[in-house]
């Protein structure tokens, strides 16, 4: 009976377990991040609705900015004052990146 009840809270701690905020490694700075803007992945299994339920119950405001078919996530737009650490905290958010703005390369046409 111990064994199955410890077994039960492992697989509980690990339902609810917060997602992981990442921070810039791409060597850029803080002032190429677009204020309050963050992709987020949700848990595998978690859907759309449920994520946007979780994010509505801990009174983050937001919009979605981009909803991908390539991974279970969005880009969304924070309207609300939390930030990247505060969105991993809710349920069935899996991770949380900021977004980055990047430059397009100047293209310099060659003479043939």
């Amino acid at each position: 009976m111990k064994i199955t009840a410890i077994l039960s809270a492992l697989a509980a701690a690990t339902l609810v377990s917060a997602g992981k905020f990442h921070l810039s490694t791409t060597g850029q700075g803080q002032s190429d991040i677009l204020p309050n803007a963050y992709i987020i992945e949700y848990h595998e299994g978690v859907s759309r609705s449920n994520a946007r339920a979780n994010l509505k119950k801990h009174a983050i405001d937001y919009k979605i900015r981009n909803e991908y078919g390539i991974f279970n996530g969005a880009a969304i737009s924070v309207k609300s004052n939390h930030g990247g650490p505060t969105l991993a905290t809710v349920p069935g958010v899996k991770n949380v990146w900021p977004v980055h703005l990047y430059s397009h390369p100047t293209i310099t046409p060659t003479k043939n």
